[in-house]
């Protein structure tokens, strides 16, 4: 979870994890006999598509503003091959990694939760 780019922590990132699988399983709950409202399918996949553009965007201006400022402080500090452009590309991705697997964390407690604490 990073503070301040939107989308990226485990709220939004399950939201569109399951808005992008929702076409999938309304041809699942289609095939099984179900009645399924594909222009609700389509409002809530677009709306996905738009969150996920808006986390690129952050993304890619995160890449454009962490660049300048590693060569200013690189420029500042006189040391070469501390901070290069790779660190930039290392940060856009650790940003929304960390989000994932936050996420992927908190699904894996709470189905082995569910498996061990029993309903009364």
């Amino acid at each position: 979870m990073t503070a301040g780019v939107p989308g990226t922590g485990i709220g939004g990132l399950f939201y569109l994890m399951a808005a992008l699988l929702l076409p999938v399983r309304g041809l699942l709950l289609r095939m099984r006999g179900g009645r399924v409202s594909w222009r609700m399918v389509a409002k809530l996949l677009l709306l996905a598509i738009g969150v996920f553009l808006g986390i690129w965007a952050t993304w890619w201006l995160l890449g454009l503003a962490i660049v300048p400022a590693a060569e200013t402080v690189e420029a500042a500090i006189h040391v070469r091959g501390i901070l290069r452009r790779e660190y930039a590309e290392f940060v856009r991705w650790a940003a929304i990694l960390a989000g994932f697997v936050t996420l992927a964390a908190v699904l894996i407690g709470t189905q082995v939760a569910r498996l061990v604490i029993r309903r009364r």
